[in-house]
């Protein structure tokens, strides 16, 4: 008995080896042909592409559907992903919501009663597209993101605006003509 406790905690701890979801060996029926060659720079783990050009890290025009690439290290140098074909392996829904600038809120402006926004933040709605390649193991997943606005108006990406955001770099080619959240 005085074993069950530790063995439990053993058990469990061995089961939170990693935090990154492995689904390399599920297939969605979806591909990303990734035809030139990416530079992610030093520092960061993502390179964003919009409206066909490859962009420095986080310039993207948040009001245009975007989509970066994403690797699992982070290195002090750039690397290259490489001119690919990767299996995707999971299509996961993503609601990314941008916590809203609040300002400095001085005595004065609450005496004269001035409010300060309470509204909702702002958010993406997107997809993760998890990838797998024999090749590239270090290439995690793929994210797309529809346009920053209020969560009411807020639209997942079409795979036209998809499309649009990946240009001559890459191509998303699937079985159907809409992505279902979830798919294996």
């Amino acid at each position: 008995m005085k074993w069950l406790f530790p063995g439990i905690i053993v058990l469990l701890l061995a089961g939170c080896s990693s935090w990154l979801p492995d689904y390399s060996n599920q297939d969605s029926g979806w591909r990303l042909v990734l035809h030139k060659p990416l530079t992610v720079a030093g520092e960061n783990t993502r390179v964003f592409l919009q409206d066909g050009k490859m962009l420095p890290a986080l310039g993207f025009n948040q009001y245009k559907p975007a989509c970066n690439l994403e690797v699992r290290q982070l290195a002090p140098q750039p690397r290259t992903i490489e001119a690919d074909g990767f299996i995707v392996n999971r299509i996961q829904p993503l609601r990314e919501e941008v916590a809203a600038w609040r300002p400095v809120m001085l005595a004065s402006l609450s005496l004269a009663d001035a409010a300060v926004d309470t509204s909702p933040a702002d958010i993406f709605l997107g997809y993760h597209f998890w990838l797998h390649s024999d090749n590239q193991p270090d290439v995690l997943r793929m994210t797309c993101r529809g346009v920053f606005a209020e969560p009411w108006e807020a639209e997942y990406p079409t795979l036209e605006e998809i499309a649009v955001a990946l240009g001559d770099y890459a191509e998303l080619q699937g079985q159907s003509a809409r992505l279902v959240p979830g798919q294996y």
